[in-house]
């Protein structure tokens, strides 16, 4: 590529450390200049000071209301601004870091008159978008085909899982410039010592349930199984959940509930951690659970095995080339599976995770091949 930066204009959601891990990767690289544009109901400029997440380069520019093909002439003034903030800051590459709904301004890529790359995640495009072409209604039948358009005027789609990239495929009809490319784990980072870090008050064997308190993450199933755990294991180890008071309020007080029903169950309901502290909790936990009703390739689940966590994950299309050491994957989504699963993992001892299965979800090997994109396009410009 030529002396000159790359300037890429990130639309992204400056509370989502996925999105921040990204964006640092590249704002440390001298060829690239780091700019970061969030959804209005995302904006939040004191997380990008976040020592956890250690956005220090990356210009904040703002942020801007969502397509929508209801308020079209406020979409129509979003897209005058988002074209006037690129001739600002002489944005090479707009890099779209979540598809739903921030794919749609793809629709404006004549206009806006740069590259732009659509990041998915999962929800995004196993769920969310494809409703859109199942439902019945007005607005959707408007959306669904301002979706498909996007998706083929995008000059690049990736996603972090194979599963995620056949579901584009269907929906957006597009099979070329697709690529799997995971945000990945810095795993030089995770293997550090963080002892210091351990949030928990006792050195009693633990369960961890990671995810934060969303429905998507279906803790309700976690904790239908741990209902059913013979009583010896029941009080032999405890189980800990993240993300009190950090989530969904009505979700968490459904979960509470069930809670209250469990008996002498020990549960932990601890807070949002830092990534230290998460780290130092895969390490020491006898077992890693995750149930979510969608996912993609989950960096937790990444960062679980690296920190030699077995692991247990529901019944999706997990990419085999990852999840399969040290993993069980439900066949159903019945507690009663879940609570077998448990027993059966906790007398299994961790193997060492192959070399292969790390350079897939090493960072720094994903993000290089992000880096091979925006330069082809910095070829192309020059």
């Amino acid at each position: 590529m030529g002396t000159s930066k790359i300037n890429i204009l990130f639309l992204a959601d400056p509370n989502s450390i996925h999105d921040i891990k990204w964006i640092s990767y590249f704002e440390e690289n001298t060829d690239f200049g780091t700019f970061i544009l969030s959804r209005k109901v995302h904006y939040n400029n004191e997380v990008l000071k976040n020592d956890d997440f250690k956005l220090q380069k990356t210009i904040p520019v703002g942020s801007i209301e969502d397509f929508s093909v209801v308020r079209f002439y406020r979409t129509i003034f979003s897209a005058i601004k988002l074209k006037r903030l690129i001739r600002k800051y002489k944005i090479n590459l707009v890099h779209i870091l979540y598809a739903e709904p921030n794919a749609l301004w793809c629709n404006f890529r004549d206009y806006l008159g740069v590259p732009m790359i659509i990041t998915c995640r999962g929800t995004d495009v196993l769920i969310t978008i494809p409703e859109a072409f199942k439902k019945k209604s007005l607005v959707n039948y408007l959306v669904a085909p301002a979706y498909r358009m996007a998706f083929k005027k995008a000059d690049w789609v990736s996603g972090t899982s194979l599963s995620q990239l056949k579901s584009i495929e269907n929906f957006s009809h597009r099979s070329n410039n697709l690529s799997v490319i995971r945000t990945g784990v810095d795993i030089e980072l995770i293997q550090r010592n963080t002892d210091t870090y351990f949030p928990l008050n006792d050195s009693q064997p633990f369960i961890l349930f990671p995810r934060y308190i969303k429905p998507v993450y279906n803790h309700e199933l976690a904790l239908r199984a741990i209902s059913l755990l013979p009583l010896p294991l029941k009080n032999n180890y405890k189980f800990v959940f993240v993300g009190k008071d950090s989530g969904d309020n009505d979700y968490q007080r459904k979960l509470e509930d069930i809670i209250k029903n469990l008996g002498e169950v020990k549960i932990e309901f601890i807070r949002k951690q830092t990534q230290k502290a998460l780290f130092e909790l895969y390490k020491k936990a006898s077992l890693v659970i995750m149930v979510p009703k969608s996912d993609g390739s989950p960096v937790s689940a990444m960062e679980a095995l690296i920190c030699e966590s077995k692991l247990i994950l529901g019944p999706l299309e997990y990419d085999a080339d990852i999840f399969s050491d040290n993993v069980i994957k439900m066949e159903t989504w019945e507690p009663q599976e879940l609570m077998e699963k448990i027993t059966n993992m906790l007398q299994t001892s961790f193997k060492p995770l192959p070399e292969r299965v790390k350079l897939l979800i090493d960072r720094k090997t994903n993000m290089d091949n992000v880096t091979t994109i925006y330069n082809s396009f910095a070829e192309k410009r020059s």
